[in-house]
């Protein structure tokens, strides 16, 4: 029987609008850190230096994103007015500015250990950062919305619609504001100043989300004689996570599609920076920023539109089988670039595009799906580790960045030259290595990796993810009668006992 409490629709625009202010605000943020690499090539950082000080900051970050959840339930930090996930978001906004900003400072030039250090403390700054902010952010999407289901896919669709928005304008403009820092300042400083005066942006948007999320994560003093800080033991969420088939199922196959997405995303500029210019007979720089732009644009004003319709096509679909379907598709999308994208950078456009929209179908469901894994579980055993199963959403990302992080090992090992693609960047050329060869090596790491990634993803979740939306409506509708039920029966004990 439909319980109308999952149906009901109490969040108002502002609330949605304010939860949504940070991924929104955070893209303006990280303008300049997609280049971050043709930064690093232009200080003439060795690939293999680089790649190594990105693995680390990965494996740590790994680990980070194990305790993050249980680091949170368990202390309860007074700074910023206290609550549960705001002191959190408080902190963390400050970190990620300053990674950004020291990530993109050459201190010491031509200093190998120097860049070594600087490369690893920026890259654990911003990941380590996003690993507790995006924690605190899933944990208050289920005390914005309570067991309603309309407003938590409300919140996640509003959430990537409107950072969807702010991708159009930083794709539209990006490469030209870097160009335009560029006749101020002296290449790689253009960088430095552009990246160190949008860092501000990240605290512009964590302001806006601590304030709408106050009156929903209200200080929880703990007083002497009261209820103290929740027990949150390592055992407990061990078995919370590796007990939970349905998470480890959503979990194996958001590993497997993100690692096919981050592979391309760590490489891709050099798919315009190198590849195109070669195989089209062009200029570097009628490539990037002329060709790059376009493409940016056309696809992102285009997700734009994709984000107004997937997320109703996904509703209808329902949240498995859009998730399913958008990584079958993203792999046939994969595919045909594999075999066709280096030729036709228009073709790469176009069925670029198959992938967008096939990704939009589930992306308005966002972190429901691990919510729902950890309503599951708490329905099924009666313990509430939501958050510490939430925050191993983070996890498959974590592992794919490391995984993924491989691939500029694999660049390398394929000619990839970092001083190489610096001369030829000065002189305005290509650089000698990239030839039919390194093409074809290029797109086997660019796309044809990814394409299997996400064909196995697709499987995984086909066949054997069990959760449907009548199932989740049915656990937060049943957990949250549970709790209230409890409420209520502590609340009668404590009056009868006097108290």
């Amino acid at each position: 029987m439909e319980n109308d409490i999952s149906q009901q629709k109490n969040l108002k625009t502002k609330h949605l609008l304010g939860y949504a202010a940070y991924p929104f605000f955070s893209l303006f943020g990280a303008l300049t850190w997609a280049w971050r690499n043709m930064y690093f090539a232009l200080i003439g950082i060795n690939i293999n230096l680089l790649s190594t000080a990105q693995t680390i900051a990965r494996f740590v970050d790994l680990a980070v994103a194990i305790i993050a959840g249980g680091v949170i339930e368990k202390v309860r930090l007074r700074i910023f007015g206290g609550g549960k996930y705001r002191p959190w978001l408080f902190i963390f906004i400050f970190v990620i500015t300053f990674g950004i900003i020291i990530s993109f400072n050459d201190l010491a030039p031509g200093n190998d250990a120097i860049h070594f250090i600087v490369v690893l403390i920026g890259a654990l700054c911003v990941s380590v950062s996003m690993t507790f902010i995006g924690a605190a952010q899933f944990g208050l999407v289920p005390m914005f919305a309570g067991a309603s289901q309309v407003d938590r896919t409300r919140l996640t669709t509003w959430n990537y619609r409107i950072t969807t928005v702010a991708t159009i304008f930083t794709s539209a403009t990006g490469a030209y504001m870097l160009t335009w820092f560029g006749t101020l300042f002296k290449p790689p400083m253009n960088y430095t100043v552009m990246s160190s005066s949008f860092a501000f942006f990240y605290l512009v948007g964590g302001f806006i989300l601590l304030h709408t999320a106050k009156p929903f994560d209200p200080p929880q003093d703990i007083k002497p004689g009261g209820p103290g800080a929740p027990e949150v033991k390592v055992a407990d969420m061990v078995k919370a996570v590796t007990t939970n088939s349905q998470l480890l199922i959503y979990l194996l196959a958001s590993m497997f599609n993100q690692i096919g997405m981050l592979i391309g995303m760590n490489i891709i500029i050099y798919f315009w920076q190198l590849v195109i210019p070669y195989t089209h007979g062009i200029s570097p720089s009628d490539s990037f920023p002329g060709l790059y732009t376009i493409a940016q644009t056309t696809t992102t004003v285009t997700n734009l539109v994709f984000s107004m319709i997937g997320p109703e096509v996904g509703k209808k679909l329902g949240k498995d089988r859009a998730l399913w379907v958008g990584m079958l598709f993203g792999s046939f999308s994969a595919t045909l670039n594999f075999f066709f994208g280096s030729r036709y950078w228009l073709f790469y456009v176009g069925i670029n595009m198959i992938g967008m929209f096939a990704g939009s179908l589930s992306a308005g469901f966002g972190i429901n799906y691990a919510l729902d894994c950890g309503e599951y579980g708490l329905w099924k055993t009666g313990q509430d580790h939501r958050l510490v199963i939430m925050s191993m959403n983070t996890l498959p990302g974590k592992i794919a960045g490391i995984l993924g992080g491989f691939v500029m090992f694999a660049l390398a090992a394929i000619g990839f030259d970092s001083q190489a693609v610096q001369a030829a960047s000065a002189a305005g050329g290509i650089p000698a290595f990239v030839d039919d060869a390194f093409v074809r090596n290029y797109m086997v790491l660019m796309m044809g990796i990814p394409a299997v990634c996400r064909l196995i993803a697709a499987i995984l979740i086909r066949f054997f993810y069990k959760i449907k939306d009548a199932d989740a409506r049915m656990y937060a509708a049943e957990n949250q009668a549970r709790r209230e039920a409890a409420a209520a029966a502590a609340a009668a004990a404590a009056g009868g006992s006097g108290e």
